[in-house]
């Protein structure tokens, strides 16, 4: 039977690498880097201040602005679209407690999602043109922003069947999107 179990030496020394890292972990509460982080690559060069940090200005790449632009619409559409939901839900009651809570449970899961992924895709479309047509034109204004809104409300009700709803989104995401460009430009936002 005394084979069978043997204590491990606090230094580990003797022991398979596997085993080291345990007799590590026992004596000191804590495991040593890996020898695959003490050799991986560290950043060269530290943001100089503070404002380097976040991100800013018109100046990101395609994917870094699709990824923003989709998230930050998406989380906004969802928090409005829940709190729609959940007014709605509260205004329509329920007979006893728990039919109330489930009335505005699915208010909220019903309007949130819908409007957080119906922003998502429009913003999609928005950033997509508004790429193609800077590089297009070769300038970044607010024309283009304008254009790209229009362009991505009309892309978002394609399949529609009347023009009217087709203009509607039109024109409400080109007035939204050159807004928003707008205040960005301007240092509102």
């Amino acid at each position: 039977q005394e084979g069978l179990w043997r204590p491990i030496p606090p230094s580990g020394i003797g022991l398979p690498r596997e085993h080291r890292r345990m007799a590590d972990y026992l004596s000191t509460g804590g495991v040593s880097a890996p020898e695959i982080l003490v050799n991986a690559p560290r950043r060269s060069e530290q943001p100089r201040s503070r404002d380097e940090l976040f991100l800013e200005g018109y100046g990101r790449q395609f994917g870094e602005k699709m990824t923003y632009s989709i998230g930050i619409t998406y989380g906004l559409g969802l928090a409005c679209g829940g709190s729609y939901g959940v007014l709605l839900g509260l205004r329509q009651g329920g007979a006893t407690s728990k039919l109330f809570v489930n009335s505005v449970l699915n208010s909220c899961s019903r309007y949130g999602p819908a409007l957080g992924n119906q922003s998502a895709i429009i913003t999609m479309h928005y950033v997509a043109f508004n790429n193609l047509i800077s590089w297009i034109r070769g300038t970044d204004d607010v024309g283009n922003a304008v254009s790209a809104g229009a362009l991505a409300g009309g892309l978002y009700k394609i399949a529609a069947r009347g023009w009217q709803i087709k203009a509607k989104y039109s024109a409400a995401s080109a007035v939204l999107f050159s807004g928003l460009d707008f205040a960005m430009r301007s240092g509102y936002l």
